[in-house]
C-alpha cells in the first residue's frame, strides 16, 4: 500500500509562541486556584505546574526545519523591543474554547498591553507570525474538563509579576522547551 503523500503527521507539528512564565514562588497560589475550583468540573485534570503559561503572542506551528529560522527571527524581533516589569491579576474563572478551564484577568496592565503591541508588531515585521494569532486576552489555564461550559465570573484574585518572557516550544507532552528568555525593565 502506497503511503499518502498529503496526510497530516500523526503528531502535529510544534507550537511555537512568547510566554510569560508564573515564578516558582507563585505555584503556590495557582495550585491553590486549581484545588479551589477543579471540582466544579467533572472530568478535570489539571495542568501541571510546568506546562502553566500566559500565551502573550502565538506564532503558528512551524515544521521542524523551520523552527531555528524563526528562532533567530524572533531574536531579531525582540532586540527593538523594550518592556517593562508589571503584576497581572487573573481574577476571573471562566472556560475557553471546548473546554479550558482558565483564570482571566478583568483588565490588562498597561506594561503587558504594550509589551504584547510591540511584540506583534516586531514579529510581523520580521514575518515570523506563521498562524492568525488571537487578540490579547491575558489567562493561564488550570485545566481542562469534560465540556462544561461556564460563563466568566469572578474570584479570588491570583497575583502574577512578571520581570521576563520567553520563547516556547509547545507540542511535547512533557514541559515546554524553552528557546529564548528576555528581561523586562
Amino acid at each position: 500500500m502506497q503511503d499518502d503523500l498529503f496526510a497530516r503527521p500523526a503528531a502535529p507539528p510544534p507550537s511555537l509562541f512568547f510566554a510569560l512564565l508564573p515564578a516558582a514562588g507563585d505555584q503556590a497560589p495557582l495550585e491553590a486556584a486549581l484545588q479551589a475550583h477543579a471540582p466544579r468540573f467533572e472530568g478535570f485534570k489539571p495542568m501541571r505546574a510546568a506546562k502553566r503559561h500566559v500565551t502573550l503572542l502565538y506564532l503558528g506551528e512551524p515544521f521542524d526545519e523551520q523552527i531555528p529560522g524563526l528562532v533567530e527571527g524572533a531574536q531579531r524581533a525582540v532586540a527593538g523591543v523594550q518592556g517593562q516589569a508589571f503584576v497581572l491579576s487573573l481574577d476571573r474563572l471562566a472556560v475557553f474554547g471546548r473546554n479550558a478551564v482558565v483564570l482571566a484577568a478583568s483588565q490588562t496592565p498597561p506594561a503587558l498591553a504594550a509589551l504584547e503591541s510591540a511584540l506583534r508588531a516586531a514579529a510581523t515585521r520580521q514575518r515570523i507570525v506563521l498562524a492568525k494569532s488571537p487578540p490579547l486576552h491575558p489567562h493561564l489555564t488550570l485545566g481542562h474538563n469534560d465540556g462544561k461550559r461556564l460563563a466568566p465570573e469572578a474570584c479570588a484574585p491570583v497575583r502574577l509579576a512578571f520581570d521576563a518572557f520567553v520563547l516556547l516550544r509547545g507540542g511535547q507532552r512533557e514541559a515546554y522547551v524553552e528557546l529564548g528568555r528576555w528581561a523586562l525593565g
